[in-house]
């Protein structure tokens, strides 16, 4: 009897011994969101304090957290992050405005499409999330757009954004330009 009860001891310290560290683990998971949200927020205001930051790669992490966010409150800070004085900074809001179909940057990212000083690369960036917005608010300005430009990489993309906005005015353009442009790749 004794040594049942003996047994019986050792088995239940075993039990303890070995469920006690299990309990005891950290989730990873876990841990990594706590500091991904104190070193970045946890909110849209968090967010948008840090989109004033002198460092442009505190700002650009903000502007990452702004359009993963989804929120329609974030589209205004996005709109105001396309006038950063940092490329790289600019061109990801004008990225999350395309993906989060913000019509209301619609106006914003045309005027700048037209600005002299905005890289080409910037103003292909601003014609494809102006096609993934679909805003027919933005076809005509981009068929003036492509009577302006000469570049074919930059002429192709606002070919790709007419198409995907799918204005039914704008079709007569597209075949036009079918027809009479030189490179094989626009038509």
């Amino acid at each position: 009897m004794a040594r049942r009860k003996l047994a019986g001891l050792l088995a239940a310290l075993l039990v303890v011994a070995y469920v006690t560290p299990a309990v005891a683990q950290v989730n990873p998971f876990r841990v990594q969101q706590r500091y991904k949200e104190a070193s970045q927020g946890k909110n849209i205001n968090d967010y948008t304090k840090r989109l004033n930051d002198s460092d442009p790669a505190t700002r650009l992490e903000a502007v990452k957290n702004l359009g993963e966010s989804g929120s329609n409150e974030a589209i205004e800070y996005l709109i105001q992050a396309t006038g950063d004085p940092d490329e790289s900074v600019m061109i990801k809001a004008i990225d999350y405005l395309g993906k989060l179909r913000a019509t209301a940057a619609t106006q914003i990212l045309v005027q700048k499409l037209f600005m002299k000083d905005v890289p080409v690369n910037v103003q292909q960036r601003i014609l494809v999330s102006l096609g993934r917005m679909g805003d027919v608010r933005a076809a005509e300005p981009i068929a003036e757009y492509l009577d302006r430009e000469t570049d074919a990489e930059t002429k192709g993309t606002a070919v790709f954004a007419l198409g995907e906005i799918g204005d039914h005015a704008s079709i007569a353009k597209l075949q036009t330009i079918q027809t009479s442009d030189p490179d094989p790749h626009i038509q």
